[in-house]
């Protein structure tokens, strides 16, 4: 039982060494090799300990077909080879390693949601969007592994508490990407419109809007050989050559937000359609997505990226949302580019992101966007 867990937790590690070195030189299992060349405290006797030795030193190549592994741990080996046969294989006229695993980034993010639609039968006209906040995060990642974490720094610096949190998640390889994302924000928006109400230069401050949403997406790149979306967003990958891919995928999100009109005067008010104070809209979205991407390399080490996607599915509304529960038919899309300048081992991206969703039934109309722009410096190692 000891035995079998110390294979377990050596298959982990197993996954988080740097990348393969040059094949070794078959040998028969059996065999007494010895490499000069190698420091005397590493023993390349290619006996059945060969590969814990190895490991240890830094120096096991996962693709060496002659190194010996028990059970357990022969299995994830061989997972790791057929996911990097498989997954990560590109036409290196196009598409070039960057020769390192480790990667660390900074960003600044700059969001703004809105919100925008009629309300009831009646139609009546509310635009609402949030102030433009600035986030600082920080991402780290191994291979195509990566984990980040923002927060506001508007909210921070002032000394506020902080009222808006957002979790990235990410896995990318040439073949598939999946994104995942967690965002919660109360801070103050703007009201531009509410019935007869419009404010073209002046918005009045609006304290009643409260959103929280997650979601995750998953593409497959048609044209992996030639195409690599990381190059420009997750910085993974050099694109040297100019080309472009049909995507496809499946994204599903959870869309939470409340306009609560409690808190304003009553000459506002009168704007409303009747007597609610409070809407709610709560859904859940599973949509197919089909799109294109294209990377063009303007100049050396120079990279501009354009991808655009729409999304249809099905839509659960919640029973506390303002309708109930209710099944529709969900309509989304993304459209995103990215400008990136790689120097050595430094590289900079500049990124625009815009998500939106559309709630359209009889009684309400809604249209809800996210607009990100980033601003990233990094490092591979």
């Amino acid at each position: 039982m000891r035995q079998r867990h110390i294979e377990i937790l050596t298959m982990l590690l197993l996954m988080l060494l740097p990348g393969p070195t040059a094949l070794a030189q078959a040998v028969p299992a059996d065999s007494v090799v010895r490499d000069a060349t190698i420091d005397a405290q590493f023993d390349t006797t290619r006996d059945g300990g060969y590969w814990k030795r190895a490991l240890m030193h830094g120096k096991l190549n996962l693709r060496d077909t002659t190194v010996r592994y028990p059970g357990f741990v022969s299995f994830g080996v061989k997972c790791y080879r057929w996911f990097d046969r498989y997954l990560n294989t590109y036409d290196t006229t196009y598409i070039v390693g960057t020769k390192t695993k480790w990667k660390f980034t900074v960003k600044n993010s700059n969001w703004m949601d809105s919100y925008s639609g009629r309300l009831t039968s009646k139609r009546v006209p509310v635009m609402i969007n949030s102030n433009i906040t600035s986030f600082f995060g920080v991402h780290g990642s191994y291979e195509g592994l990566g984990l980040g974490y923002t927060i506001n720094l508007n909210d921070l610096l002032s000394g506020h508490k902080i009222k808006n949190i957002r979790w990235e998640f990410n896995f990318s390889t040439s073949r598939v990407v999946f994104e995942g994302y967690y965002s919660k924000d109360k801070n103050e928006s703007n009201l531009h419109h509410l019935g007869d109400f419009r404010s073209t230069f002046k918005s009045q401050k609006f304290k009643g809007l409260s959103r929280e949403y997650w979601g995750g997406y998953g593409y497959y790149i048609f044209n992996h050989m030639r195409y690599i979306q990381s190059a420009a967003y997750s910085f993974s990958r050099f694109q040297i050559r100019s080309a472009g891919s049909f995507i496809a995928g499946l994204h599903t999100s959870h869309q939470d937000f409340t306009i609560d009109f409690s808190e304003l005067d009553d000459e506002m008010r009168k704007n409303l359609p009747d007597d609610r104070l409070v809407y709610r809209f709560r859904y859940r979205d599973y949509s197919f997505l089909l799109g294109y991407g294209y990377n063009w390399v303007c100049r050396p080490r120079w990279l501009f990226n354009i991808t655009a996607l729409a999304g249809v599915g099905y839509r659960h509304s919640f029973p506390s949302s303002v309708e109930g529960r209710r099944d529709l038919l969900s309509i989304s899309y993304r459209v995103k580019s990215g400008l990136v300048i790689n120097r050595k081992k430094f590289f900079y991206g500049f990124q625009a992101i815009l998500d939106g969703h559309i709630y359209h039934t009889s009684q309400y109309r809604f249209f809800n966007a996210i607009f990100n722009l980033n601003v990233i410096t990094g490092i591979r190692f």
